[in-house]
């Protein structure tokens, strides 16, 4: 029988291979399934069968069990021995019609079991299903390696994407040196982020950002390097370095990216974030934050400065962002972060870490240098999560001058 190939629509030619140790009944079959249109070869004894399977493909065996030398069960439990040989259906038609032989003969491995004398049209009929089904797993095999080789291709081309997306952030961070101790922890959900952080130093002051984009993986990583991108206009190009006016300009240029202008079905992308600025001669820090929060760790206290409640991109409450100032002492530290690391889920019951949790890590941490702060809320975040999965994107930066 020729079946045409479901991949390359090619006919395919399908071929069966009959083993009996009586000549007759080898014609009777093969008559019946060469009428039918299969290729048919024939081998008188188990030895013979295994040199065929060895040489050629077969789409289905039909075996018998008694025969000189080795049984159909030998013969059976051989081929399905070999991994490139063992998914060939083998119907087993035989004489022998106890249950204990029709078990074992499943138990060798046979997809099937008739026995003789058999009736054409069921014999057929079996045959025909146990061909088609062997073409259905070869389909979804061969569609199974299709699947992994793309996912291959899309993995290899994402992992290039991050390598990109660290070089320009790495890229944004000229500034981050004049900070005495620093660390960054950066969790990428999905190989790259839409998380990302950013420096740069004017001369006098040096700006320090934090910010999360809506989504993750590759929709998030777009929205970083766009953001990134933007701020180095708004800041380089244009010369906007008090916070609260960047966070304003950087909400412009995204909704005018994006071409948001309030209507239904437009993308509804932006990015939350936090920005300051600290003053190199009068130590004064200054804030602004689109929902995102800064930490100023002080004698064992945390002095939260909290962000308005408006994202960067388009909705109906465009005000300006306000803006907080303090001035710093020698050991406080910053933290900026995204939501990433509260949110995760985890736990004995199952809950969000929270931020109560949260601060008390950093305050139990404080005292150690930066870097260990870092191993030790990656360490504290991987007992929490456990088996779990990270839900986001994870930032936390730490800053001591």
């Amino acid at each position: 029988m020729i079946l045409p190939d479901k991949h390359n629509g090619t006919a395919v030619e399908t071929s069966i291979l009959i083993v009996d140790d009586n000549p007759k009944n080898l014609q009777i079959l093969g008559n019946y399934l060469q009428n039918e249109g299969y290729h048919v070869e024939f081998a008188l004894e188990g030895d013979s069968a295994l040199k065929w399977v060895e040489r050629m493909e077969f789409d289905l065996i039909l075996l018998d069990i008694m025969m000189p030398g080795r049984d159909g069960y030998d013969v059976c439990k051989i081929i399905k021995s070999v991994p490139v040989k063992q998914k060939i259906p083998i119907i087993f038609l035989t004489a022998k019609t106890d249950t204990e032989s029709i078990v074992k003969g499943f138990d060798s491995g046979a997809v099937d079991y008739i026995t003789k004398p058999f009736n054409q049209k069921e014999l057929l009929a079996r045959v025909r299903t146990q061909i088609e089904l062997k073409r259905n797993r070869d389909e979804i095999a061969k569609n199974l390696e299709d699947i992994e080789y793309k996912n291959k291709l899309i993995t290899y081309s994402i992992q290039y994407a991050q390598t990109i997306q660290s070089a320009v952030i790495k890229a944004s961070q000229n500034g981050s040196a004049v900070f005495k101790e620093q660390f960054f922890l950066f969790l990428s959900r999905n190989i790259v982020s839409g998380d990302f952080y950013w420096f740069h130093n004017t001369g006098r002051k040096i700006l320090a950002g934090v910010f999360d984009c809506t989504g993750h993986g590759i929709p998030g990583a777009f929205m970083s390097i766009l953001g990134i991108t933007l701020l180095n206009e708004t800041v380089i190009r244009e010369e906007i370095v008090e916070p609260p006016l960047i966070l304003k300009r950087l909400r412009e240029k995204i909704i005018e990216a994006l071409g948001q202008k309030g209507e239904c079905f437009e993308v509804k992308d932006g990015m939350d974030g936090a920005i300051i600025s600290y003053d190199l001669n009068n130590k004064t820090l200054v804030y602004s934050g689109a929902f995102n929060p800064v930490f100023i760790l002080r004698n064992n206290d945390i002095i939260e400065l909290k962000g308005d409640k408006k994202s960067l991109a388009y909705s109906e409450n465009l005000s300006d962002f306000s803006l907080q100032k303090m001035i710093l002492h020698p050991d406080d530290i910053i933290y900026m972060f995204t939501d990433g690391y509260k949110d995760q889920f985890g736990g004995q019951d199952m809950k969000k870490l929270g931020s109560c949790r949260f601060r008390e890590l950093l305050i139990r941490s404080h005292k150690n240098p930066l870097e260990t702060q870092k191993q030790l809320l990656l360490d504290a975040l991987n007992d929490w999560k456990g088996n779990e999965e990270q839900v986001d994107d994870i930032t936390v930066v730490g800053l001591k001058l």
